[in-house]
């Protein structure tokens, strides 16, 4: 499932835009001592992915990856792309939506204060921790080295620890499809009922029939999500 058509809300002190660029992107206003920005970035885990042999090239022949040449990916973290304007380094979650396997979408969240990559997955009876560890290798990989390149860390006041690969956490006793087909919507909704802080009683497989309507109506219309 891909986002098409724009769509803002703002509710509560959030903000939440849906991009014709792939990606949605929601802020909240400066109530705690650091502002959070959560966005849907699936461009930027692609190219990580596609420059993935290339990295493992450049280590093999013990020659370091040029992260300057790299400007796409160096723009998102630096706030230098268009749409993504805050640094990286004031941003405490990145959320995005991530293919398996080519038929199936889970969220992920770059935890960027404990350093991990959290795994939001519907159907996790389809791939284990130990597959998706190794599947999301360039992402737990590539997002530290990307970081560093950019003083991430020293803005942080990070150690170099965690310039290493990150553990992956695979999120548990959150609500799970019962079918082959809503993974999609499962994986939209995560990350709406995450950032408006709603429990999730009501995310469930009787609703999806209800979400989809809503989801096309919002995005045909162009209408506030609340």
């Amino acid at each position: 499932m891909f986002f098409s058509e724009a769509c803002l809300c703002v509710a509560g002190g959030w903000r939440m835009r849906l991009r014709q660029s792939g990606y949605l992107l929601l802020r909240t206003s400066q109530l705690q001592t650091q502002s959070l920005w959560f966005g849907i970035v699936t461009l930027l885990y692609r190219i990580l992915v596609s420059k993935w042999p290339l990295y493992k090239e450049c280590i093999k022949e013990n020659r370091p990856f040029d992260w300057d040449e790299e400007y796409r990916l160096v723009d998102y973290v630096v706030g230098s792309k268009e749409d993504f304007q805050d640094l990286w380094a004031s941003v405490d979650y990145v959320y995005s939506s991530f293919n398996v396997h080519g038929n199936h979408w889970v969220l992920l969240c770059l935890d960027l204060v404990s350093c991990q990559v959290q795994v939001w997955d519907s159907l996790p009876s389809l791939t284990t921790a130990e597959d998706m560890t190794n599947i999301l290798l360039p992402i737990r990989e590539l997002v530290p080295k990307l970081l560093d390149s950019t003083g991430f860390f020293d803005r942080r006041g990070r150690s170099s620890t965690y310039k290493e690969p990150w553990p992956i956490v695979i999120v548990d006793s959150i609500p799970l499809q019962r079918n082959n087909s809503d993974c999609g919507v499962f994986t939209i909704k995560y990350f709406e009922y995450i950032a408006t802080g709603v429990g999730l009683d009501t995310l469930c497989q009787e609703n999806m029939s209800y979400f989809r309507k809503q989801l096309a109506f919002q995005l045909w219309t162009n209408t506030p999500m609340y």
